[in-house]
């Protein structure tokens, strides 16, 4: 007999404000409910590139469920008095927090239903690996996993606030199987790894394309920092030789990730980082080298947030092209230059250059 979860009678109540939401504001179908089991325990899985999918599960699941969440940053201030009303398991991203996954595995072998994002983040908008987080606890309790792609998601909740009723899908699949637990240790990460590769495939199958069909995908995408120097006459000034920015593709790739900056300001309220999102329209180099500062202190003093976003060799990188630039920009401030900080992002199909991008191209979503 499972035995009944925690705030049971708070988030039932709160499932009863967003059904009611989804249904004034929003126009959402969803498909696939014969695939629900009847009872837990279950994980039900999803992509995530905006906080509204976390909605759309607690709507349209018909069981009270647990949420997994975000442990290491606080919350966006956006949504972050029904996250804190509702409560969910935080788990620090980055690390191992068996503390988390032990609250986790609990609700599962209390026959509940556990609801997970094994992306881990919405840092980027295109489905990537799962974090092997479900997988484990699915071989530990012997749960199923049920599937769900979301489409129509960016921007929703922005239209919903203004009354657009946005067109959003919640399309859920058939059932996976409880990952299997082998005897030897080697062969339960084996397990783990593959299971994860398959939980994504099963994801990414059901989550429309904006248009009805699939859009096509880059081939390939290079990534090349830019600055453009200008003295005060006008004139193009050339960076010193011994000033070169380093890994100047991955201080691009970090460019056109909004929300990695963002997340410095906005979350931890660190405003004086806020004039280098400014970027693209910001040239003074006084200015963007103090924003920059800042957000340097922020990755020195936190690693793993780069790191779990990044992968840890390519977030020091980043850090280091990031102090090479902060030396380039203090060089320009001391000569009264301007700079225009260019991340370029060139998208090749078929050998031949599609596009390129010059201003963030991975931006929070509502």
């Amino acid at each position: 007999m499972s035995k009944r979860i925690r705030n049971y009678h708070r988030r039932w109540l709160i499932r009863a404000v967003v059904r009611l939401f989804q249904f004034i504001f929003t126009r959402t179908k969803v498909t696939g409910k014969q695939y629900i089991p009847k009872k837990g325990p279950y994980i039900a899985v999803g992509n995530h590139v905006a906080a509204i999918e976390v909605v759309l599960m607690v709507a349209n699941l018909p069981h009270i469920s647990e949420l997994i969440g975000n442990g290491d940053v606080p919350l966006d201030p956006t949504y972050g008095f029904m996250a804190n009303w509702y409560q969910f398991i935080p788990i620090k991203r980055g690390s191992v927090d068996r503390q988390a996954l032990e609250a986790a595995r609990q609700v599962l072998e209390d026959g509940n239903v556990l609801v997970v994002f094994p992306e881990g983040g919405i840092w980027e908008h295109d489905a990537k690996s799962a974090r092997p987080g479900v997988a484990w606890l699915s071989q530990q309790t012997g749960a199923p996993i049920l599937p769900v792609g979301f489409g129509g998601i960016k921007g929703a909740l922005n239209q919903a606030y203004h009354l657009k009723r946005p067109r959003m899908t919640m399309n859920i699949g058939p059932l996976i199987p409880p990952v299997v637990r082998p005897e030897s240790p080697r062969e339960r990460r084996q397990v783990l790894e593959a299971a994860s590769s398959t939980i994504m495939q099963h994801i990414r199958a059901l989550v429309p394309s904006e248009n009805g069909a699939k859009p096509a995908k880059p081939v390939e995408e290079h990534y090349a920092l830019r600055l453009d120097i200008t003295a005060p006459d006008g004139s193009a000034v050339s960076l010193p030789a011994d000033l070169t920015i380093p890994y100047g593709d991955d201080v691009s790739f970090y460019f056109h990730r909004q929300l990695l900056l963002e997340v410095v300001y906005r979350n931890y309220k660190l405003t004086g980082a806020r004039p280098l999102a400014d970027f693209p329209t910001l040239h003074d180099p006084a200015q963007l080298g103090d924003a920059l500062a800042v957000a340097l202190d922020f990755y020195t003093r936190e690693p793993a947030f780069l790191g779990y976003r990044l992968t840890y060799p390519r977030a020091e990188r980043v850090v280091k092209g990031l102090r090479g630039l902060h030396q380039a920009l203090a060089w320009a401030a001391g000569r009264k230059y301007q700079v225009h900080i260019i991340p370029e992002r060139t998208i090749m199909q078929g050998g031949e250059v599609a596009e390129i991008q010059t201003e963030p191209t991975v931006r929070r979503e509502y």
